[in-house]
């Protein structure tokens, strides 16, 4: 009995040690949504120094933010196309309040296709509890990436900013008086809104996000 124990320790410890770390990283880029919108967004895996073909990994998104469901009832999440295989396998669940566990792996060991930019795509949803204008926080943590001989990378945490903002359409905004205050997040004051690109302006003392494909919403 005692060496049936000592074995599995000495397993559980190997298991530890081949653990290794590694500057590849998992993370999402910072991205803006609206109070009670859905917004697309990507999980990326930029993996320069090694090639896998197996990943698990945990979402956190805060209250107020959480992946949305297909018409099937499912978890609005898969693989991006550009880097799976066709026999790369996804599985999502939520596995507590704010946190998501997705699994990849192929029965073939196949790598990935790439070794940079999205590797899930994900369509997220904010409910009515956040305000416009808030910014909350969600990160990506208990990261294992693995190669095709068996190997484990745990790369570190990574997290990312979520701005609840109504978007603005630049046509509402041309339709606006000289007397609309309109500056940069530098503070420069922009006196003609001609000029304004897509981005985040602060409009009359409110933060507004900026964007020539969607109208106004109030």
């Amino acid at each position: 009995m005692k060496k049936k124990i000592l074995t599995a320790i000495v397993f559980s410890l190997a298991s530890i040690c081949c653990m290794s770390q590694t500057s590849d990283k998992v993370y999402v880029d910072d991205f803006n949504i609206e109070p009670k919108g859905l917004q697309n967004i990507t999980v990326n895996m930029d993996n320069p120094y090694n090639v896998f073909c197996a990943f698990q990994f945990d979402m956190y998104l805060p209250e107020g933010i959480s992946v949305a469901l297909k018409e099937s009832g499912e978890l609005d999440a898969s693989l991006n196309v550009q880097r799976k295989k066709a026999n790369h396998s996804l599985s999502v669940e939520r596995i507590k309040n704010g946190y998501y566990r997705f699994v990849c792996f192929s029965m073939t060991n196949s790598a990935f296709s790439g070794q940079k930019g999205p590797i899930v795509d994900i369509k997220v949803k904010a409910d009515g509890s956040l305000s416009d204008g808030e910014t909350v926080t969600g990160c990506i943590e208990n990261v294992i990436l693995t190669k095709n001989n068996g190997q484990d990378f745990k790369p570190g945490k990574t997290t990312f900013n979520i701005n609840v903002m109504s978007e603005t359409g630049i046509d509402q905004i041309k339709g606006i008086g000289e007397e609309t205050e309109v500056y940069d997040l530098n503070g420069n004051r922009i006196y003609n809104v001609k000029t304004l690109k897509n981005g985040v302006y602060i409009i009359n003392g409110r933060k507004t996000y900026i964007t020539d494909k969607k109208p106004i919403r109030r």
